[in-house]
């Protein structure tokens, strides 16, 4: 099913906003105080509520359509269409009630009208696939040179192409109609699992009482949490840290057990479809290579020293003996401390996306000046950020916007998924979502563009302006240790985690602190302190979850690193392959349509390339700092 783009930030996610601070604008007490024109206009989905709900009272008689081309897809390439456009409208028709329900929901929290809704409307989407799961069995019993010529011959067919290569290609993983329609039935299951997490992270996992600002005792929250890690008291700051991950570390052995079972589905699922192992199976559907992970991670270890050389510059800033983990997310140099109204951010972002050109320049004026974003924080209002829409409408953004520098960022970064989705909307419905695998890369581009522009303004014969061009090397630089370098010791825990359990070595709370605390000594290297608290830093992380996620932060901050730099350095020319990137949704496999814009993840050199800038940015912020 779609999801946003950007789902709400957890915490220790690459990007996360520090959302402390003043309001630039408010604080809203209501929706209705918020001016309409920083209100989302989801009218454009549905014009009511009403309106929904006839929508809705239609797909059962699309389903019943549907199925009712069971048996005869082998028999025509007329019936074989008919029955590939007839799931596209039905999708089309989920999606765009899951936006509207879900956005609305997300508006306020507190009302459970959009909840519901929202639930229906899930429910329905899981019988949709259930009860459709006849359709690749069937595909996979055509003759394979019959339905290579019929995609070749049927203009009907035109827009599924990708859909009859991946059926072909699939054909050693798909099982018997009745087999995937009982695999179907699991996945409601296997995401109980990570909803069991869900609810021990927010709900049943006491992190206790903390003291606020005036010694007054109160509730340890995960948004607390990440803004006592940047606390400029050290022992505040530990004393969180050792309170958070002890809180995990007393259900230690119930969060193993739970990931281990977590471990145990994806294993099940691999084979049930025939895959060599998990890794294999997760990067089949974008056609990745299993290099594309193992590869990333040879490349991350040759660059951990200048990530160790960043610690220690950072351990000099501090004027610290020994460094440890909690001491390394406080910022180095004080953020600029400029106020922006949103119109001012707008404007900002602007400018540093003029490299994208004149086209790109035209649709994001509409994105941030149509009601297509949803601008400030309010009671019950889903926090962090994310990137939605609908194929037939227009993409939507969420923002919680408080006028600090990351607010900016944060804008940049979720209209570059906007304006991916934007583009990829000119492709047919089959051909326009593009894959997990590439999603992060606009939103990345955007922001370095943005720090680039913005460090260019800096006037470094005034110490004011060295003071911002130091905050925002600063900036990218922990974007980067967060999203490349963190990520990739994420994404090597559970590429050990798996092959343990692939070999039958049980995956005990004892096994799994061993193998991070192994991690957090190799990417922080030996001269910080890894205190023992930190070995359940595994047992928080939600991610873990969705097995073999989170390396697409790495790999796709690389991308974007590489593409920013030609977009600066080429100008027209590889901005006209950006651009045909964009629009190119998944009409291709991810590492085909990157390589077309000039970027080839095959290979580590991306990642390589990436890790270069990181060192010589490192190099600016030391002679800058000398």
């Amino acid at each position: 099913m779609e999801t946003p783009a950007d789902p709400p930030r957890e915490p220790d996610q690459p990007g996360a906003q520090h959302l402390a601070g003043i309001l630039s604008q408010g604080p809203f007490t209501s929706r209705s105080d918020v001016p309409e024109n920083e209100r989302w206009r989801l009218e454009d989905i549905f014009p009511d509520d009403a309106a929904w709900e006839a929508a809705f009272t239609r797909l059962p008689s699309l389903l019943s359509e549907l199925i009712s081309w069971r048996g005869l897809l082998a028999e025509s390439p007329d019936n074989l269409a008919a029955a590939l456009r007839g799931s596209d409208v039905l999708e089309q028709e989920c999606l765009e009630l899951l936006a509207y329900a879900r956005m609305h929901r997300d508006e306020d929290n507190t009302q459970s009208i959009y909840q519901a809704m929202t639930d229906r409307i899930t429910a329905f989407y899981y019988q949709f696939a259930e009860q459709t799961a006849f359709i690749l069995p069937e595909m996979a019993r055509i003759d394979t040179a019959q339905l290579q010529d019929w995609k070749a011959n049927t203009v009907e067919l035109a827009d599924f192409q990708m859909l009859i290569d991946n059926s072909i290609r699939n054909r050693p993983h798909t099982l018997s109609e009745a087999e995937e329609a009982l695999l179907s039935r699991f996945g409601p299951a296997s995401e109980g699992i990570n909803d069991v997490f869900s609810m021990l992270d927010h709900v049943e996992i006491d992190l206790g009482e903390f003291p606020d600002e005036q010694g007054q005792m109160t509730r340890l929250t995960h948004g607390r949490f990440a803004q006592l890690r940047e606390h400029p008291d050290r022992e505040i700051r530990a004393r969180a840290f050792a309170q958070i991950h002890e809180s995990y570390a007393r259900v230690g052995r119930t969060l193993a057990t739970l990931y281990a079972t977590r471990v145990k589905t994806d294993i099940a699922f691999s084979a049930a479809r025939h895959h060599a192992d998990t890794l294999a199976g997760a990067l089949f559907a974008d056609n990745l290579p299993t290099e594309t992970v193992t590869g990333l991670v040879d490349a991350v270890h040759a660059g951990l020293p200048d990530l160790y050389r960043y610690l220690g510059l950072r351990q000099r800033l501090m004027g610290l003996s020994d460094l440890h983990i909690y001491d390394t997310y406080v910022p180095l140099v004080a953020e600029s401390q400029r106020h922006f109204t949103y119109s001012q951010a707008c404007e900002l972002v602007k400018s540093g996306l003029r490299p994208l050109g004149d086209e790109y320049a035209t649709v994001l004026e509409r994105h941030l000046s149509d009601r297509w974003i949803d601008v400030h924080e309010t009671p019950g209002k889903t926090t962090g950020a994310y990137s939605w829409g609908t194929y037939r409408t227009h993409p939507y953004v969420l923002l919680n916007f408080s006028g600090m520098q990351n607010d900016v960022f944060t804008l940049a970064h979720e209209v570059g998924h906007s304006l991916h989705t934007y583009f990829s909307s000119r492709q047919p419905f089959a051909l326009s979502h593009y894959p997990i695998f590439l999603a992060e890369i606009a939103s990345t581009v955007n922001e370095n563009l943005l720090l680039q522009h913005w460090m260019d303004q800096c006037d470094l014969s005034k110490p004011e302006g060295r003071q911002e061009k130091i905050a925002l090397l600063n900036h990218f630089l922990e974007e980067f240790r967060l999203t490349v370098f963190r990520q990739t010791m994420f994404c090597e825990f559970e590429l050990k985690a798996h092959q343990a359990a692939e070999a039958g070595q049980p995956l005990t709370a004892d096994a799994l602190t061993e193998l991070y605390r192994g991690l957090l000594a190799l990417y922080f290297g030996p001269e910080v302190v890894i205190d023992p608290f930190m070995h359940w830093e595994w047992s928080r992380i939600p991610h873990f979850y969705n097995a073999y996620y989170v390396f697409k932060y790495a790999t796709g901050f690389s991308a974007a690193v590489a593409l920013s730099q030609h977009i600066r350095q080429e100008g027209e020319a590889a901005v006209s392959r950006y651009l045909a990137f964009l629009g190119s949704g998944g009409s291709g496999y991810p590492l085909d349509l990157l390589k077309k814009a000039g970027v080839d993840l095959s290979t580590a050199a991306p990642v390589q390339n990436a890790l270069a800038v990181f060192a010589k940015a490192l190099d600016e912020l030391e002679q800058l700092l000398a």
